[in-house]
């Protein structure tokens, strides 16, 4: 670890979770910083019944 990790990692190691919380909300992290999971777009599974007259050369792996 580099020796400005050591001494961020030493200031912080006697101080309470709210105080960190503090600490780091004035530094600007934001609390829920996570962006929504982008939905994938799928192509729709072929209603069941008879086989269709579509084929397809794709491989399963």
């Amino acid at each position: 670890m580099s020796e400005p990790l050591h001494r961020i990692a030493d200031a912080v190691a006697d101080i309470t979770e709210s105080d960190a919380v503090a600490a780091l909300t004035a530094l600007g992290l934001q609390k829920d910083r996570r962006q929504p999971a982008k939905k994938t777009l799928r192509t729709p599974l072929p209603p069941l019944g008879p086989p269709s007259d579509v084929s397809s050369d794709v491989e399963w792996v």
